[in-house]
């Protein structure tokens, strides 16, 4: 039996339901259009920092004509002005599901599922906005129209009566060279997140990882009677004095989070810690702004 349950309390209870589909459509867009109006940008490109308008201006292949001069003034690179993405890719969008996902130590703010639907629709909403071919990992084709984020919007919302913790590489195969973004608590044993992402990494070195996981999965905030509720089909365990192994978990708690950075890393890709008491408008805004990293590097 793993350890790492997600942790509830026996005073606290999951949310009765997770946002509606129409609730969780309206929260992404918002957060998306907050993103491309600038609401949560830094006014000043920085070291590093490459918006989806600007990137540096090459003499190979840019027109000095292109230069945005009122751009590159703010620093000490010379940009141009770019109304598009150069080339089209194809990024594929997992969303994990489960009961764990269904946990949050503070009914006044989106559990998990909810938290992660919401940051994969946005992502992909933006995606789309910048005309790339988008698609949910194992779940068909890619496309960029109206009708195909509705489905995307729907399918996300529908995850989460699965109990996929971890991307099945079982009964479908990532293209070769698609981009990845995987967006879950990630809570399985290690070792079988690393099968994982072997498999994934052999089709492609272009992925993001964000772990999203509750502050009371961290901290164990907790005292007196706690039950640790089992992932999948591994029972609930009951803990009677939670506080006499809190520095016991957080020791591998904090290595968990560890292994799964150093498992990015292995693969060259990206990781993304978001917890579910953070701004998740700040956590799209890290990712969206890595996307766009890759896609001018």
């Amino acid at each position: 039996m793993s350890f790492f349950k997600t942790i509830a309390g026996l005073r606290h209870t999951a949310e009765d339901e997770i946002s509606s589909l129409p609730a969780l459509v309206m929260h992404a867009e918002k957060l998306a259009d907050n993103v491309l109006q600038g609401e949560h940008h830094q006014r000043k490109v920085g070291a590093g920092e490459r918006f989806w308008q600007y990137r540096e201006y090459h003499p190979q292949s840019d027109q000095p004509q292109d230069i945005d001069w009122r751009q590159s003034a703010k620093t000490d690179e010379i940009y141009v002005k770019q109304k598009e993405w150069q080339t089209t890719r194809k990024t594929f969008i997992w969303c994990a599901g489960g009961k764990s996902m269904a946990f949050t130590s503070d009914k006044s703010r989106l559990n998990k599922q909810a938290q992660t639907q919401v940051l994969s629709l946005s992502i992909a909403l933006l995606l789309k906005r910048a005309k790339e071919q988008i698609g949910l990992y194992g779940r068909g084709q890619t496309g960029k129209s109206e009708d195909h984020l509705q489905k995307i919007a729907q399918n996300l919302f529908d995850c989460q009566n699965t109990d996929e913790y971890l991307p099945s590489t079982h009964d479908y195969d990532l293209p070769k060279h698609a981009h990845f973004i995987g967006v879950g608590d990630f809570l399985s044993p290690i070792d079988e997140t690393k099968r994982i992402f072997d498999d994934l990494g052999a089709r492609t070195s272009n992925a993001i990882i964000v772990q999203v996981l509750d502050p009371a999965e961290i901290f164990l905030s907790y005292s007196g009677r706690v039950r640790f509720q089992g992932l999948g089909n591994d029972p609930d365990e009951v803990i009677n004095h939670v506080s006499s192994i809190k520095a016991a978990y957080q020791s591998r708690i904090e290595q968990h989070i560890q292994d799964m950075h150093t498992l990015c890393q292995q693969q060259n890709w990206i990781y993304i810690l978001h917890r579910t008491d953070q701004d998740i408008a700040d956590t799209l805004l890290n990712l969206w702004r890595i996307t766009n990293e890759e896609r001018v590097a």
